[in-house]
């Protein structure tokens, strides 16, 4: 095991000092932690995580590996997207060996491949304790004589994809505005019998031929993307947000979003439904959410989180217009999430 020390410096002034087992590289982003037990090489692809420095609480990662890079339908098994997106990886112990029937090599060796820096022999407790009283702050993983990662200028063009793709076969076309789309949601649109339209980030939507229109996170300021949404909502075709595609249909239809004071990142988030009594549990990955005061006459709060009761959901009251900022297509979701993808196809076929 390498004894090469490496640095997490926030902000603020505090620093973190273990060892490194990633890419020799020195690299700055937002530090942010999760919760989540398992499911590191879902979590470490996710395409909103782009760009930042994620903590993972649970003390022991790597002891089942990385699996193989496997495709089907043109998308990625096992991962999100089809490579690493996060700046950097903090963790507190770090299973050199690993084992498990369908590992094909180890993280450390994944991370180095994507030139990655990591670093174990941190006190993650501690340091999840401190983000979640100070809030999520700007970081830096650094190692002595490394060279500097630059910072990328446009996240959401970098998790994009170039050109517009399609998925599975059906008679209902719904087309995807790709800011950071997981694969898991395209695969859970195919499971349903419809055809999938993948757009580019700077796509015109409305130009395109579609029955239903699904808005996924963005890993930085979802602005400009907006003024294409709301010309989208204008078809009055059903439109459905997921994963943080809540904020984008916010902003699109003349609302606004704050940064929450304790972000949401992990797989128990306690969730209701307006005006009812049906809870369930969710997987998120957010550090922002709607401001319920912002939204335009028509427009509700479709679920609250339990914890802060900051909004989980929007929904148009007469239009087919809808959005939750949790993750109904996590491979760790309790299957009860499946309706969100269901009552959307219904509502399209209904059209």
């Amino acid at each position: 095991m390498s004894k090469t020390v490496a640095v997490l410096s926030l902000a603020d002034g505090t620093k973190f000092t273990g060892f490194s087992f990633g890419a020799e590289l020195s690299v700055r982003g937002e530090v942010v932690f999760n919760t989540s037990m398992t499911g590191w090489p879902e979590l470490l692809s996710d395409p909103g995580l782009r760009g930042q420095i994620l903590v993972l609480t649970y003390p022991l990662i790597g002891n089942y590996g990385v699996p193989p890079r496997d495709t089907e339908g043109g998308l990625m098994l096992n991962f999100e997207s089809e490579e690493v997106q996060i700046a950097g990886l903090v963790v507190t112990d770090y299973s050199e060996e690993f084992s498990h029937w369908n590992a094909a090599g180890s993280l450390a060796e994944w991370l180095r491949g994507s030139g990655v820096p990591a670093i174990f022999g941190v006190d993650t407790r501690e340091l999840a304790k401190h983000l979640r009283e100070r809030g999520e702050l700007e970081g830096a993983i650094e190692i002595e004589g490394a060279a500097v990662k630059p910072a990328s200028a446009n996240r959401i063009a970098d998790v994009s994809i170039a050109r517009a793709a399609t998925y599975g076969e059906g008679d209902v076309t719904v087309a995807l505005l790709d800011t950071g789309v997981r694969h898991n949601v395209i695969r859970s649109l195919v499971r349903r019998g419809v055809k999938v339209l993948r757009l580019p980030w700077d796509a015109d939507i409305a130009a395109h031929e579609w029955d239903g229109l699904v808005l996924v996170d963005a890993p930085d300021d979802p602005s400009p993307v907006a003024g294409s949404v709301a010309r989208a909502l204008a078809k009055g075709r059903p439109v459905l947000g997921v994963g943080g595609g809540d904020k984008l249909l916010a902003l699109a239809a003349g609302g606004a979003i704050r940064k929450l004071e304790h972000s949401h990142r992990g797989a128990n988030q306690p969730v209701i439904e307006a005006g009812t009594s049906r809870a369930q549990i969710t997987v998120q990955n957010r550090s922002w959410t709607v401001d319920a005061a912002s939204l335009p006459e028509g427009w509700s709060v479709w679920f609250e989180n339990l914890n802060d009761g900051s909004v989980e959901g929007i929904r148009h009251e007469a239009l087919p217009f809808r959005a939750v900022a949790w993750h109904p297509e996590a491979t760790n979701r309790p299957e009860e999430a499946d309706r969100i993808y269901d009552e959307f196809i219904e509502t399209i076929r209904r059209k």
